[in-house]
């Protein structure tokens, strides 16, 4: 069972992460008033585009930040890593905030935007990869469900995110927010990220991280081991992670403007749905972390990989079928939730054993990040193109299909490579 400690490290290590959650919710909802205000333009359609183009940016910058965070993280431990990175995030999302707008500044003002999602993107690199790293070290027979645990702690984010969106338009209104509603959030996130480097200072210190300490046999340059002798583990990370960020970007970031701005749903029964999704989602993270947890090796987590992976195709034709044709659409992003909490646990999970201690950190975070990078921050770019370049508003699933089928050859990649690899027997390096 999970114990006191543990459910702690959890807590604490889960609220940095609710802020990278929350701040990709905020964008995704706030992407309407920040076309308005950034990005104007006499075209709605171009105008959203250029704003999640900003969007995706940030995504860019993630793997130098994974490979950074990841060398001090392997060298010097995850603690202080930990603190570090989830400062830099808080003040980048709080001086969003602060932004003047196109009409007071010009062109400086998506300019400096764009900057600050930049530094916003480096910091999360290597957030979700140390959390991921960092609990699947704390307790190797429940790492299933920790994961589980975490991803769920993950997703409150985008639920806190909505809640904060709703309630600012129930209380100051759709037209105040367009004006300077829309700087709240943003200055939330800042004051979430600030607290939560306070009490990371009294979390303790990887186990496992430590005994390496003692034996001293970190590596000088983690990335270049990484980079010279792990090439294959990093593409199959990579594919590993594809599935749930091609969800999680598609059914839950994207469809926040998709659904509203496009098929013309209404806003507030949007932000109802979506909310029941996510708890969807969590409750989903949850049991596929405790069925991980029913068999320690590592070919039973590879077939649940795999079997949910061929379970996102069918669901991925249903929910869009849903939305075009104006069907149930709190029954879509019911099943939203349950694609992408299949797979939103298992990736990460069969991730955290594909690298050895000494390394573990930088290749978690590089072979993430890369994936957040590509499959993540163009994730409504593509939305977008397919649909302008098809006509057809539910040409998007094409994107999800092919997201699974990425899952699929990472796990065939794994097996091949790692076939006696148990979920606790990774040894430093």
């Amino acid at each position: 069972m999970i114990n006191k400690s543990d459910s702690k490290l959890i807590w604490i290590t889960a609220l940095g992460g609710l802020l990278e959650y929350y701040d990709f919710s905020v964008f995704a909802l706030m992407a309407g008033y920040l076309a308005d205000q950034f990005f104007p333009g006499t075209d709605p359609l171009t105008s959203l585009l250029t704003t999640f183009a900003t969007f995706s940016v940030g995504y860019f910058s993630r793997p130098l930040g994974g490979l950074v965070f990841g060398h001090f993280g392997d060298r010097y431990g995850r603690k202080q890593t930990f603190s570090v990175s989830v400062l830099i995030m808080a003040v980048s999302t709080a001086l969003m905030g602060c932004l003047p707008t196109y009409s007071q500044i010009g062109i400086w003002a998506p300019f400096l935007m764009t900057l600050l999602r930049l530094a916003q993107g480096f910091s999360i690199g290597g957030e979700i990869p140390g959390a991921i790293t960092f609990l699947s070290e704390s307790n190797p027979k429940h790492q299933g469900l920790i994961i589980g645990l975490l991803i769920s702690g993950l997703l409150s984010g985008f639920i806190f995110g909505s809640f904060i969106h709703s309630s600012l338009l129930d209380t100051i209104g759709n037209e105040a927010m367009k004006e300077w509603g829309w700087r709240i959030p943003f200055w939330v996130g800042g004051g979430l990220g600030i607290f939560s480097y306070f009490i990371r200072k009294h979390i303790n210190e990887s186990a496992l991280f430590l005994k390496l300490n003692r034996e001293k046999q970190q590596q000088q340059i983690p990335a270049l081991v990484l980079l010279k002798y792990h090439k294959r583990s990093i593409a199959t990370g990579i594919l590993l992670i594809i599935p749930a960020t091609g969800c999680m970007s598609l059914l839950f970031l994207f469809t926040q403007s998709y659904l509203t701005q496009l098929l013309f749903y209404q806003s507030s029964a949007v932000t109802v749905a979506s909310i029941a999704g996510t708890l969807m989602s969590i409750a989903t993270c949850i049991f596929t972390g405790w069925l991980a947890d029913r068999d320690l090796h590592t070919n039973h987590s590879i077939k649940l990989m795999r079997g949910f992976c061929l379970l996102v195709i069918p669901l991925s034709l249903a929910i869009f079928h849903i939305y075009v044709n104006q069907l149930s659409l709190f029954t879509a992003i019911l099943i939203s939730g349950l694609a992408y909490g299949s797979v939103a646990v298992i990736g990460p999970l069969l991730l955290s054993t594909t690298f050895p201690v000494s390394i573990r950190y930088s290749g978690v975070a590089l072979s993430y990040n890369i994936c957040l990078a590509t499959f993540g921050g163009l994730t409504p770019v593509i939305a977008m193109t397919l649909i302008k370049m098809s006509s057809d508003l539910s040409a998007p699933v094409l994107y999800l299909i092919f997201c699974a089928i990425c899952g699929l050859a990472g796990c065939y990649l794994l097996r091949k490579t790692s076939s006696t690899t148990s979920s606790q027997c990774t040894a430093p390096q």
